[in-house]
């Protein structure tokens, strides 16, 4: 009865001891497939970094590479333990897996693929402020499935790639160069052309803002409001060679703004309230609260 009992634990022990050179073998390669992948995707990542200044394409390169070499460990894993025939069966039948997956996992097929479009085609960049189907914020990283961005009022939002390859997307930062606006309003009995002048004359003495031909800041009237004439004032910033925010230049261009305005005393007013009383010939029904 007891060995009946060992019996089977005994053929374990002693298949694993027969197995234990290939299997020790085929984990010696899977570790060593591991490390190689690491090391030349560290390699293939620093060589990129010194051409392409992309950092959305340089890494995901590096991960493919990785990637690549994590399923060649499995299949030399798989054939030193001798499952060769497993291994072969599973290349062979890629094709035919890759037709069976590709309907049981449409979704996240469509998102791996559209990652490569994404990563050759390079829309954007890291740090490049973008905006589709309504999401707005800057791009933090980009993997296989998703798109990580990050919003002004701090929101992390993983966007499907295949999201940002089927719809409009804008980059607002591609070049570097955002155009500003705010609305000034101003007495309609002040001078417009004064203003207007007033402004641009304070603005261009913001270093920060971009005062090249074409880029310069400039006023127009945005339209007539019920107390006021209403001035947008436009201006450019590059967002490459700003140490700030964007949100902290344009509160303090609007400040300029609006002092400069008052101190050559210029009124700006709020919006005036015109009440009718329907009732003629009657008293105004009013009553002085403490």
């Amino acid at each position: 009865m007891e060995n009946q009992l060992f019996e089977p634990l005994n053929q374990i022990k002693d298949q694993l001891i027969e197995k234990f050179p290939s299997l020790f073998w085929g984990l010696l390669s899977f570790v060593f497939f591991i490390f190689l992948g690491i090391f030349l995707s560290w390699v293939v990542k620093n060589r990129l970094k010194r051409r392409v200044d992309d950092m959305l394409l340089v890494n995901f390169v590096g991960r493919t590479i990785l990637i690549l070499f994590i399923l060649l460990g499995i299949v030399f894993f798989l054939n030193a333990i001798g499952l060769g025939t497993a291994a072969g069966s599973l290349l062979a039948g890629a094709g035919v897996s890759a037709i069976i997956l590709g309907f049981a996992f449409k979704d996240i097929g469509e998102n791996f693929i559209a990652g490569f479009f994404l990563a050759f085609s390079r829309p954007f960049s890291i740090g490049d402020l973008i905006e589709v189907e309504g999401v707005k914020g800057t791009v933090r990283a980009m993997n296989f499935r998703t798109t990580h961005i990050r919003t002004f009022d701090g929101q992390d939002i993983f966007l499907p790639n295949a999201m940002l390859v089927k719809n409009p997307l804008s980059n607002y930062t591609r070049d570097g160069l955002l155009r500003h606006k705010f609305v000034l309003g101003i007495d309609y009995g002040d001078n417009i052309g004064k203003a207007m002048r007033i402004v641009i004359s304070a603005l261009r003495k913001m270093e920060e803002l971009e005062q090249v031909q074409g880029l310069e800041p400039f006023v127009m009237i945005e339209n007539f409001g019920t107390s006021t004439v209403n001035l947008g004032i436009y201006y450019w910033i590059n967002s490459d060679k700003q140490k700030r925010s964007v949100i902290t230049l344009k509160n303090e261009a609007m400040a300029l703004g609006l002092t400069a305005l008052t101190d050559a005393g210029f009124s700006l007013p709020a919006d005036i309230v015109e009440l009718k009383i329907y009732q003629e010939g009657q008293p105004i029904p009013l009553r002085m609260m403490d």
